[in-house]
């Protein structure tokens, strides 16, 4: 299994690698105030607009409406698709579609399904694209000061983490949170790291497993990705 990885493009068409294979996760990291995009934001859906315009800060809202009519774009790219003829459904692990349930994007058929996470703070946003059955979570935060995070993380040898780490940790587990499709209702269990960067992860009262890492972020940031855990003969690489 592989992941491609692209850093913000400035062009106003976003371009991706074509095709995405069914063992692939790909990763881009954006600059939200730099990302200018063709149609305006005219590709979003009535619910995307709804949501963006909800918020109270204009730079809020622009950001808000960068972010979704990239992340539209991306999976144009990867389907032949128009951005606006991508449809998204909620489906959430325990009550199936529902409207907290996880995105899960097809083309305007449906006939391909991509498992998708989007994650943006402040100016940056990240997101991880995959084909369904396979499952990504991606986070990334600013780094959060004057936290406690051993009531945080429910870990009391988490008393002594710096800013910067215990904020890596918080994306790792809300990384493993949006893969499994349970959000932070009930926090992830995290094993140790392996030498390859992964960390095994299991959420309380679901099956399965996933698996997370660590992801190269800008100065004051930290992010994570998490997929869902691949077969032994295969491993996950980011670039």
């Amino acid at each position: 299994m592989t992941a491609a990885g692209r850093v913000h493009d400035p062009a106003p068409v976003l371009s991706v690698l074509p095709g995405l294979p069914p063992d692939a996760v790909h990763v881009w990291c954006l600059d939200l105030d730099d990302v200018v995009l063709p149609d305006g934001g005219d590709c979003l859906d009535a619910q995307e607009r709804q949501r963006t315009a909800r918020l109270h800060h204009a730079a809020g809202r622009r950001r808000h409406r960068a972010a979704h009519c990239t992340l539209r774009h991306l999976l144009a790219g990867c389907t032949g698709e128009e951005p606006a003829t991508l449809r998204v459904e909620r489906r959430c692990p325990r009550c199936g579609p529902s409207p907290h349930g996880k995105p899960v994007w097809s083309d305007g058929a449906g006939r391909t399904a991509f498992d998708v996470s989007l994650s943006h703070s402040e100016h940056l946003a990240m997101v991880a694209v995959a084909r369904a059955p396979l499952s990504v979570g991606i986070d990334v935060e600013r780094v959060r000061t004057g936290i406690r995070w051993a009531t945080v993380l429910r870990d009391p040898g988490a008393e002594r983490l710096s800013d910067e780490d215990g904020t890596r940790m918080w994306t790792r587990h809300e990384a493993v949170g949006k893969a499994a499709g349970t959000g932070m209702a009930e926090l992830p269990r995290l094993g140790g790291t392996r030498p390859d960067g992964w960390t095994a992860a299991s959420v309380p009262a679901l099956r399965g497993g996933w698996s997370v890492r660590d992801l190269a972020a800008p100065p004051g940031f930290a992010a994570a990705l998490a997929v869902g855990a691949p077969p032994a003969h295969r491993t996950v690489t980011v670039p």
